[in-house]
């Protein structure tokens, strides 16, 4: 039996492995197995790369600014005190501010306090802003009270009390309390002053 041919034997003996016909077109190279690149294999997952997304620009509302809330006005201040107070004995006018800085200076009132004992440090000189009625409850707030000695300054009070009049003094809850005319007044009338020492006497001496 003759030997057959390498052309017949690839052929003859591929048809042992490959059933079907196979037809080689023109054109067509085959390639070398060396240079086939190398591909993905089924049990390899293929590495993709993560997709980013651009996210749209959000441009917020500009949140108007809130008007500022006004303060409240500071309640005015109801009194002007001056003075040590040691004693807690209040000398109570309603006079203009620069006539009433000049009261520890004033002669004549500081004469009326040492006649009962009294040195300009025992007292609180208290100016009653307001003009109005000095209200006997908002002074015990602000300092200490333990006698009155008002010129010209109307006190009201919610306390139980006599009628308030000149030189008759008045205990207010247990702070007594005499009234007299301005300083002004007093100065320079004889029978006033007399008035203002005996109500002074029956408080303090």
């Amino acid at each position: 039996m003759a030997g057959l041919q390498a052309e017949e034997l690839s052929s003859e003996f591929l048809k042992n492995f490959i059933p079907e016909t196979v037809f080689l077109v023109d054109g067509e190279i085959a390639v070398p197995a060396h240079e086939v690149k190398e591909t993905i294999s089924p049990e390899q997952p293929a590495i993709v790369e993560p997709v980013v997304v651009a996210k749209p620009e959000v441009h917020l509302k500009e949140i108007p600014k809130l008007p500022d809330v006004p303060k409240a006005p500071a309640a005015p201040d109801k009194f002007k005190t001056i003075g040590e107070n040691k004693r807690g004995v209040v000398v109570l006018v309603t006079v203009p501010d620069a006539a009433f800085m000049q009261l520890p200076q004033l002669g004549f009132l500081q004469k009326i306090l040492s006649a009962i004992g009294l040195l300009p440090s025992d007292v609180a000189y208290v100016n009653n802003l307001s003009g109005s009625n000095a209200v006997f409850e908002d002074l015990q707030q602000a300092l200490q009270v333990n006698y009155i000695i008002s010129f010209a300054s109307r006190v009201e009070s919610n306390l139980p009390h006599e009628k308030f009049t000149l030189y008759n003094p008045v205990t207010l809850g247990n702070v007594p309390i005499v009234f007299s005319h301005s300083l002004a007044d007093l100065e320079n009338d004889q029978e006033k002053k007399k008035l203002l020492w005996g109500a002074l006497q029956k408080t303090f001496l």
